[in-house]
């Protein structure tokens, strides 16, 4: 029997995200579906979403008073970690994030998965004291084996550490269809709108978007554009919606993934104008939900989406305006964008993904 560890750190710091319910997907497969593998969490308490069934030792009301202070939270369940990595009651520890914490304690080997390179890459878009890229550097040149999310991550892993290229597998992310054609009671009707899903941080490029999105809502007066999740409207991104004459135009909505089906499948569009990113699983839900595809034109998406959306260039916002008007007026090239979506998210299936991450696990340990 190989038993998998995975350790509390997306969990901890994740109540929904795209890592946490990556590694919850895992876990939650590889535990119920697979007969010769015993995969853990150590984790005490935890608020994530992905694993809210998960029977951790404080998972009850205790636990819910004592964690509600996340840093003293984050604290417990990262001693409770060492403390398991330490009674090496594992064959393959999988960290669920960064922090090298566990170096001194572990004795068995770990498999680090590498979702992007970000920090590496463009280093001006973070804070220049950030330990991030340190921590992650450690992870990356001590694990047993690399897992890379898509070919384009591997590449860039390589030119930026000079890894072998027989420690790195490329496994895609795999697609778990949870609540895809469940729609919400009552669903509110926003009207015509186009969908914007995520953080909008610098490197998301939101405001070379909203440029774009001013150039349309110039000629097409009805379009809105609706946010889902990345927190409220701060005031700065309030103001630059006021200068755009886009105050009144944007909605952002922290939607549950019900919700979040819904609003694709009502979009006129979903438009992706990350200047990076090292899968793109926002790509994945559209396609699922039959809502059409506007993104950057970049190597990442290329590798996800080949021919099945529209691309642009994220620096000039006349492009971006430019294809997602073509989004609002044909709808016969969108209807084809649909079903070559559909077609392509059969690439992804969580069946394979599990599969090829149980092979790695398996590679190291001889087994």
């Amino acid at each position: 029997m190989l038993k998998v560890l995975f350790d509390h750190q997306a969990f901890s710091l994740q109540q929904f995200g795209g890592i946490s319910r990556y590694f919850a997907n895992l876990y939650n497969n590889v535990q119920y579906n697979v007969n010769d593998v015993e995969a853990d969490i150590s984790i005490l308490y935890s608020k994530n979403y992905y694993i809210r069934n998960f029977n951790g030792r404080l998972n009850n009301g205790v636990g819910k008073w004592f964690f509600s202070d996340e840093k003293r939270g984050y604290k417990w369940n990262k001693q409770y970690s060492k403390y398991r990595i330490s009674k090496n009651d594992f064959d393959i520890l999988h960290p669920t994030y960064y922090h090298p914490y566990f170096l001194k304690k572990i004795k068995k080997p770990y498999v680090i998965t590498v979702h992007d390179m970000i920090h590496e890459l463009m280093p001006e878009y973070f804070n220049s004291a950030d330990i991030l890229p340190t921590h992650k550097r450690q992870c990356i040149q001590n694990a047993a084996h690399i897992i890379a999310i898509s070919h384009s991550t591997k590449k860039d892993l390589i030119e930026v550490f000079n890894i072998p290229n027989d420690r790195i597998s490329v496994i895609h992310h795999g697609y778990l269809d949870n609540n895809s054609g469940i729609i919400q009671d009552n669903e509110p009707s926003y009207g015509r709108y186009i969908l914007f899903v995520g953080e909008r941080t610098a490197y998301k490029n939101f405001y070379k978007f909203a440029l774009a999105l001013s150039l349309v809502c110039s000629k097409e007066k009805d379009i809105r554009l609706i946010c889902a999740g990345g927190g409220p409207i701060k005031n700065a991104e309030q103001e630059m919606l006021n200068r755009l004459n886009l105050k009144d135009k944007v909605i952002q909505i922290t939607a549950s993934e019900k919700e979040l089906n819904s609003l694709y499948k009502n979009a006129i569009a979903f438009v992706f104008p990350s200047l990076y990113e090292g899968f793109g699983l926002p790509i994945l839900e559209a396609f699922r939900n039959h809502c059409p595809i506007i993104v950057s034109d970049t190597a990442c998406f290329r590798e996800i989406a080949e021919d099945a959306c529209l691309y642009f260039d994220p620096s000039n916002p006349f492009d971006i305006a430019e294809k997602i008007e073509v989004a609002i007026n044909d709808t016969s090239l969108m209807n084809e964008l649909i079903s070559k979506g559909l077609n392509r998210l059969a690439h992804f299936s969580m069946e394979q993904c599990i599969g090829k991450t149980l092979d790695v696990y398996k590679s190291i340990v001889g087994s």
